[in-house]
């Protein structure tokens, strides 16, 4: 036999009756080879030591159905939770939208209302002012009339009292006679 076409297991026996691993068992290649030759010995390169492809019973065939239908309704649940709290957060949204418009109307009404009593305010203040001005208008001739009362009166009595005098003729503080009554 050839060295060349030897498995791996017949190799090692060679290599152990021949004496071959006086030195130094990785350095030779012995040892890599003796690993190779433990993993291909393990049905070969299937997961390194995996049991490669074997029939499945059909109590594992069941198993591993209800299993997976065991996650598709995991995931289903899981999903419609998803779902619910999604629209949970939508109403929620929607909810403060609406609120958030129903404060921002009730202020812009608030608002306009103040204003309108303002106005209301102004045009009362404005209807007294100008019945004040009225008021101090006559309050006015009123305290005029008042003062020139007894001014006139005093004229009236004067202009009576001279009337009842006859002619009157004034003169001037000099003792000479005025020149308006002189024509007169």
């Amino acid at each position: 036999m050839d060295e060349k076409t030897l498995t791996g297991s017949d190799a090692l026996s060679i290599s152990a009756m021949t004496d071959r691993n006086r030195g130094d068992f990785m350095n030779d290649g012995l040892g890599i080879f003796f690993i190779f030759a433990l993993l291909m010995m393990n049905n070969g390169w299937n997961g390194f030591g995996g049991r490669g492809p074997v029939g499945v019973s059909e109590g594992d065939l069941v198993a591993s159905q209800a299993a997976q239908l065991q996650m598709s309704n995991l995931l289903s649940g899981q999903q419609s939770n998803l779902f619910e709290i999604a629209n949970m957060f939508s109403q929620q949204n929607l909810s403060m939208m609406q609120q958030n418009n129903t404060n921002l109307i009730n202020a812009i009404q608030g608002f306009n209302n103040v204003q309108q009593q303002v106005s209301n305010q102004t045009n009362v203040l404005s209807q007294q002012i100008q019945q004040l001005s009225a008021q101090m208008n006559s309050c006015c001739c009123e305290i005029k009339t008042q003062m020139f009362q007894p001014r006139l009166d005093n004229a009236n009595q004067s202009q009576y009292i001279l009337g009842q005098l006859g002619r009157f003729v004034a003169w001037a503080g000099s003792g000479s006679q005025a020149a308006a009554t002189a024509a007169g």
